[in-house]
C-alpha cells in the first residue's frame, strides 16, 4: 500500500518546535516521514502516511499549541 501525502500550513515558528513535533509523532506509527520547510513563510508540513486523517493531525498538533491547516 502506498503513503498518503498530507501537506500543512503551520504556525512553526522556532525549529525548537521540531523536537516537539518529533515526540509527538512517535506516538503515530502510521507516520512514516515527515519534514518542515523553514524556507517557506507558510512553515510547510509535508507528511507521508497511512491511516491516519489530516483532522487526526490538525488534532494532535493543537495539543502541544501548533496550528496546522490542511493545503488542498
Amino acid at each position: 500500500m502506498t503513503d498518503n501525502i498530507l501537506i500543512f500550513r503551520t504556525s512553526i515558528e522556532k525549529r525548537r518546535e521540531i523536537k516537539k513535533i518529533e515526540k509527538l509523532f512517535t506516538q503515530y506509527p502510521q507516520i512514516h516521514v515527515w519534514n518542515v520547510d523553514f524556507e517557506d513563510w507558510e512553515k510547510i508540513l509535508r507528511i507521508e502516511c497511512q491511516g491516519i486523517t489530516p483532522t487526526d493531525i490538525s488534532d494532535a498538533l493543537s495539543t502541544i499549541d501548533i496550528c496546522a491547516t490542511e493545503l488542498e
